[in-house]
């Protein structure tokens, strides 16, 4: 047994304890710096590995990335300012293979009780193997042009989460799925910032249209949500993790808030770690999500360490761009 398996054996329960109630024991801040800082030491390699990538190698990385998976030429030019950034343009790389090959999952899947329930609202679409048999899921999130903006952002090579939040996601929101009567808004359906890491980029791409009526993702800036973190000293002991509006109103205007609705294609990259957010709020029209989770290879909690790690498909071809993402050695 080698001393990072060891250490993980004995950390797991110190992990699993701060974990509890969204790392509320000692506090949600007092729990995420304690993470970063032994997830630094423990990954030390891996991390100089990435950010040294990424700040002596990157252009060289992105092109052989290109060469190697074909990935086709495209207009976007992507930058993440105040914790996010949309694009409507529907012309990044696979994104058509990827609206091609998520279709008749939703056709056959969409609507239908599945074991995978994160919330009784809100549940996953994707079969153990789904995405072996459709690489798009995997060619689109790993292409140069939606890797380069968020290394920028980061400011190092990410990783594809392997533990929480799961790194591909393809998720179905539905109030029709919810056999509760008049439920009172809980769990995601609240402001929150994500705890896994931070920075911590999402990549959430429409499936199909989304309007009002489909609980669309709705965030607040960075900005806007440093000051309303501020205020209200969130993340601190005793402040709860899931924040409601009438809350969140008192330190913010409502009309700061962005509501992510569009058609199949459209695409939000988001630091939900720095960003409040909420979504799948009386979703009467069911909204339909492919979602990829980035952390640093540092994160800021200890999941790592006993959670089983998801064994994402890496081929002797791949680019070192993508095995920085997706291979666990370290």
């Amino acid at each position: 047994m080698n001393l990072r398996r060891r250490f993980d054996e004995k950390i797991s329960p110190l992990g699993k304890s701060l974990q509890e109630d969204y790392m509320s024991r000692w506090g949600i801040a007092n729990s995420r710096r304690f993470s970063k800082f032994v997830n630094r030491w423990h990954y030390a390699s891996r991390r100089r590995m990435h950010r040294e990538a990424a700040r002596n190698s990157l252009a060289e990385l992105l092109a052989e990335n290109r060469s190697v998976h074909a990935e086709p030429e495209s207009p976007a030019a992507i930058r993440i300012e105040d914790g996010w950034a949309i694009d409507r343009g529907r012309t990044l790389p696979f994104l058509d293979r990827l609206l091609a090959e998520t279709g008749p999952i939703i056709e056959k899947r969409g609507g239908r009780e599945h074991s995978d329930i994160q919330q009784p609202y809100f549940r996953s679409l994707l079969f153990p193997g789904d995405d072996r048999e459709n690489l798009s899921f995997y060619d689109f999130a790993l292409s140069s042009t939606i890797l380069e903006p968020i290394v920028d952002y980061m400011g190092t090579i990410p990783v594809l989460s392997r533990t929480r939040p799961p790194g591909l996601r393809m998720m179905e929101s539905n109030a029709g799925l919810d056999d509760r009567i008049d439920p009172p808004l809980g769990a995601s359906q609240l402001f929150h910032l994500d705890l896994h890491d931070s920075p911590l980029v999402y990549v959430v791409v429409l499936l199909d249209e989304v309007t009002e009526e489909c609980g669309p993702w709705s965030f607040l800036p960075a900005s806007v949500s440093d000051r309303a973190q501020r205020a209200m000293e969130y993340q601190k002991r005793g402040v709860p993790y899931r924040i409601p509006d009438e809350m969140m109103y008192e330190h913010v205007d409502p009309d700061d808030l962005i509501v992510f609705t569009g058609q199949p294609g459209d695409v939000l990259f988001i630091d939900s770690s720095r960003c409040f957010h909420y979504g799948s709020r009386q979703a009467i029209r069911p909204r339909f999500l492919m979602m990829y989770g980035y952390t640093t290879p540092f994160r800021a909690d200890l999941t790592m360490a006993y959670l089983d790690h998801y064994p994402y498909p890496v081929a002797p071809g791949d680019s070192r761009l993508r095995r920085l993402l997706l291979d666990p050695q370290d």
